[in-house]
C-alpha cells in the first residue's frame, strides 16, 4: 500500500491548508499536542494536508488554524 493511502486509512480526518509562513507555527503547535497526527504535501492541490485520527482532533486543529483571515479550508473525512 502506498504511504498516502496508508495515511488516509489511519488518519481519515484531514485539513488541507495552503503553503504559507504559518506552517512552522502549525508544526510547533502539533509537536506539543498529545494526539496522533500526520501530514503530507498534496502537490495537485498545492496544500499541506494535516491528518488526524478523530474528528475531535481535526476540529481542535481547525478551530486554531483553519479559520485564519486568509479563509482557510475546514476539516472533513476522506
Amino acid at each position: 500500500m502506498s504511504p498516502i493511502l496508508e495515511i488516509n486509512k489511519d488518519f481519515p480526518y484531514q485539513v488541507p491548508l495552503p503553503f504559507d509562513d504559518a506552517a512552522m507555527d502549525i508544526l510547533d503547535w502539533l509537536e506539543e499536542c498529545k494526539f496522533p497526527w500526520d501530514m503530507y504535501v498534496d502537490l495537485p492541490e498545492n496544500t499541506i494536508r494535516y491528518c488526524f485520527r478523530t474528528l475531535e482532533d481535526a476540529s481542535t486543529f481547525t478551530q486554531r488554524f483553519a479559520h485564519a483571515p486568509e479563509g482557510r479550508a475546514v476539516a472533513g473525512g476522506r
